[in-house]
């Protein structure tokens, strides 16, 4: 009965390779990738060519890229978002992006047309960016012009809904066909002004949808809109499509190039299925939005091997905030590079997979990582907690630290971090100044870019402005204007306007401003204020650092406001960033005060899952626990420090019927204060491997253990009728069939020490067939190890198995049992008849 989680891995490990060996410049003899961002993407029947060649992709969903809704509000992204999450699909290895916002943008005062006629052009200016960071970086866009649904962004309904009319005459009424031919136009005929060319001209945008997810749409409607698109862009595609399905209309349409699809949740055999229909009818196939939770490599390397598959793009993925960590989207298909989970991880490398394997050797620009910034160094009970914004396709971060200057030397403060864990906390903060720098770093470890260092002090706060919003000023002139520049922004007044920007922070103590220019003529004057009202001109000490001058003040006192103060000049000095100092809002005031740890002493029949709890210590900046099974602690097999919270999971869990010792201590910076009830010892219970109470219905638990498919058929489901006196069990009914074997596997979800345990327990019940038996297979540390029991109770029984009478099976690679770290739980059903039922129930690792 050999195991099948070999095909899976193996589809796995071709997905990491295929990750690992993403070629970042050209390869020899290809066309340089600038002559191909000139190029458009044109239809070969029911393929797509760039330049003569093939052109298939992978890629992903940035609807928000133009108006954005996920932070806080609606309105325009940063700049430094949109190149984050470009870059992040390029790290991906994404070849177009789909973006709602960039074409739909109605019915909001922050839209294209806030109303019927009227425009708001100052709207482009994040579409025209993200079209222009595009091209750069190699990646086509496809962009629906209107939506089915009413989101923030608008729709068709706007247009009906102004002039009238009921949704659906949208498809029919002149004077709303008309309406949306005039906003097409008004989109189309924009001129970008990065790149001189309007919108309908320039080949970034591989092809316009006829709308989002377009239920009603009619052919007739799809060949005008279409016909009038063609014209408008006679180099651009048409796409088109439903929210399920294969559209009829788009099919059948002579003016549709692309069908579009959606898939929720992703299925390879509905996609490759839909592929063959619609090339059967002679479009290009898209797979625009598969939801990303149920991807695999195998599904992905199935798609890549299918010819029928142009492209398929992943909803929706999120990059680095602006501040620090991720941005949160509210739904359930979220990705973030490389992943928050191991699942998550997986998904990434299938899409990169896929990606990488349909674009072939096609050419792209090499992408610069952008540096990692500090954004801030403040105090959590006068501990350092640094926060940073991320690197597109960095895998983790090292955080580190030096006491005599910004020039080092650094030590590490920690290492192999990942984005979800800024801000982080310091918990060695020395007691001196200190300039903190963080490093991005790839998959194997190695540096791909460093921040600048912010510098601290006891007692105070840092933070650091990059200005992509003015979210962290407290006011600024209107005449400022905020120029993309490389991987940040410039700020100044407009050519002979004057100009001022204020920050406000209680008990400033430092401020440094950078300026991109060594013309101290053209530098603004730095002014203080204790109340915001009166100001006084400040004597910044200048410094020269390469082209730019920083202007420094330290030693404030009575200070609440600096503001930059630029006059009228030709060429006022631009503003690329800030810098400031503030007595902390989080001091240490004396060591943390007292709490309880629970476990409690002597407690017995501990779940080996139940998290370690405690009350909250006034005035504690974090929290380390210790767990042993000595009683001074030595040799502990759990130690963890900087959790923040009163509770802490352990990443695996404890031992079966185990005595521990532990120890839960509060921390800041004046001192450690270990729980009033430590140190304490508890006993764990049996470890539940499974009771078949988490699967809310048969198809999750039919997931969660699919049949071995090189053996008989086996129908899993809950039964509440048979079980052993609580909830639910695993009714198997099976059919051994020409294999002669039939079974089930369970990958766990996360590996399970059953070292305490020296049996394993199941209650089981028989059908009354002859001979029926129970094979149990596991497999620990890489190694399977199997048993088999008779099933001969019809009622139900309660099985012990020692863990000693599993044996390596014949076809298995030999080894000696260690059962620490348990991954996979099998179970096939023997049997004179070749068909029969079998019941499992509550499975445990005991004594």
């Amino acid at each position: 009965m050999p195991g099948t989680a070999r095909r899976t891995t193996t589809a796995a490990t071709l997905a990491a390779a295929c990750l690992a060996v993403a070629a970042t410049t050209a390869p020899a003899g290809a066309r340089p990738p600038a002559a191909a961002a000139d190029a458009f993407v044109t239809r070969d029947g029911t393929h797509l060519a760039l330049q003569g060649d093939p052109f298939r992709f992978g890629g992903t969903n940035l609807y928000w890229l133009g108006l954005d809704e996920n932070v806080g509000g609606v309105d325009y992204p940063t700049t430094y978002r949109i190149d984050d999450a470009l870059k992040t699909a390029r790290a991906m290895n994404a070849g177009v992006i789909r973006s709602h916002t960039l074409g739909t943008s109605l019915g909001c005062a922050k839209c294209i047309q806030p109303a019927l006629g009227q425009y708001n052009d100052a709207a482009f200016a994040s579409i025209d960016y993200a079209v222009s960071r595009s091209r750069a970086l190699g990646l086509r866009l496809v962009v629906p012009l209107t939506d089915q649904w009413t989101y923030y962004s608008g729709g068709y309904t706007n247009i009906t809904g102004w002039l009238g009319l009921e949704p659906k005459a949208f498809y029919t009424d002149a004077r709303a066909i008309a309406a949306y031919k005039e906003y097409i136009a008004h989109v189309l005929n924009h001129v970008n002004p990065y790149t001189g060319l309007a919108l309908k001209d320039d080949p970034t945008v591989m092809s316009w949808s006829l709308g989002n997810e377009l239920n009603d749409m009619t052919t007739s409607w799809a060949d005008q809109i279409g016909a009038y698109l063609h014209k408008l862009a006679p180099r651009q595609l048409v796409a088109a499509g439903r929210q399920q399905g294969v559209d009829a209309a788009a099919l059948a349409s002579a003016q549709v190039d692309i069908v579009d699809v959606h898939y929720y949740p992703s299925n390879a055999a509905t996609e490759a299925a839909d592929a063959k229909a619609i090339t059967a009818k002679g479009k290009v196939y898209l797979a625009g939005e598969h939801g990303t939770t149920s991807v695999t490599a195998a599904d992905a390397l199935a798609l890549a091997d299918d010819p029928n598959v142009t492209g398929a793009l992943s909803w929706s993925l999120f990059g680095h905030a602006d501040d620090h960590g991720y941005v949160q989207h509210d739904d359930t298909f979220t990705l973030h590079h490389p992943g928050d989970t191991a699942a998550m991880r997986a998904t990434v490398l299938a899409e990169s997979a896929f990606a990488l394997t349909v674009a072939g050797d096609r050419p792209r620009p090499a992408v610069a990582p952008t540096p990692p910034l500090v954004t801030s160094v403040s105090k959590s009970a006068g501990i350092n907690q640094i926060a940073w914004r991320g690197t597109a396709g960095a895998d983790g971060y090292r955080i580190e630290r030096a006491t005599a200057g910004a020039d080092g030397p650094y030590t590490t403060v920690a290492t192999g971090l990942s984005d979800n864990d800024a801000p982080y906390l310091d918990p060695a903060t020395p007691a001196t100044p200190a300039w903190y720098r963080v490093v991005a770093l790839d998959r194997a470890g190695r540096p791909l870019a460093t921040s600048p260092a912010l510098a601290t002090a006891p007692g105070q706060d840092s933070a650091a402005d990059p200005l992509q919003s003015f979210i962290l000023t407290s006011s600024h002139s209107d005449t400022l204007t905020t120029t993309p520049d490389g991987d940040g922004v410039r700020v100044a007044p407009a050519p002979r306007k004057t100009g001022q920007i204020t920050w406000s922070r209680p008990g400033l103590t430092g401020f440094q401003a950078d300026l991109a220019t060594l013309d101290r003529s053209a530098l603004p004057t730095v002014q203080t204020s204790a109340d915001g009202v009166t100001w006084v001109n400040a004597t910044p000490t200048p410094q020269r650092r390469g082209d730019h001058t920083l202007l420094t003040l330290d030693d404030l006192r009575a200070t609440g406001h600096v503001r930059l103060d630029w006059k009228a000049d030709a060429h006022p000095a631009p503003l690329t960033g800030a810098t400031w100092r503030a007595a902390t809002a989080s001091p240490a005031t004396g060591r943390p005060g007292a709490f309880q740890q629970t476990p409690a002493a002597g407690a017995t029949g501990v779940d080996t899952r139940t998290p370690f709890t405690w009350t909250a210590a006034p005035g504690a900046a974090y929290y380390t626990l210790t767990v042993s099974k000595n009683a001074d602690l030595s040799a502990p097999v759990l130690q963890a420090t900087s959790i923040r919270g009163t509770t802490y999971a352990p990443a695996a869990n404890l031992q079966p019927n185990t005595t521990y010792h532990y120890t839960v201590t509060a921390v800041n910076a004046a001192g450690a204060t270990p729980a009033g009830n430590a140190p304490a010892t508890f006993t764990t219970g049996d470890l539940v491997v499974d009771d078949f109470e988490s699967y809310p219905t048969d198809s999750a638990l039919a997931t969660a253990y699919p049949r071995n498919t090189g053996g008989g058929a086996v129908t899993s489901t809950l039964d509440t009728a048979h079980a052993d006196g609580t909830g639910h069990s695993l009714r198997a009914a099976y059919d051994h069939g020409a294999p002669g074997y039939a079974g089930i596997i369970r990958t766990l979800p996360t590996p399970q020490d059953w070292g305490g345990a020296t049996a394993l327990r199941l209650w089981a019940r028989s059908d009354g067939s002859a001979d029926q038996a129970l094979t149990v297979q596991f497999v620990a540390n890489g190694t399977y190890w199997e048993t088999t029991v008779p099933l001969t109770d019809t009622t139900g029984t309660d099985l012990t198995i020692p863990l000693n009478s599993f044996k390596n099976p014949a076809w298995a690679t030999p080894g000696t049992l260690d059962a620490g770290k348990v991954t996979q739980l099998s179970f096939y059903f023997n049997g004179q008849a070749a068909t029969g039922t079998a019941w499992i129930d509550s499975v445990t690792a005991t004594r």
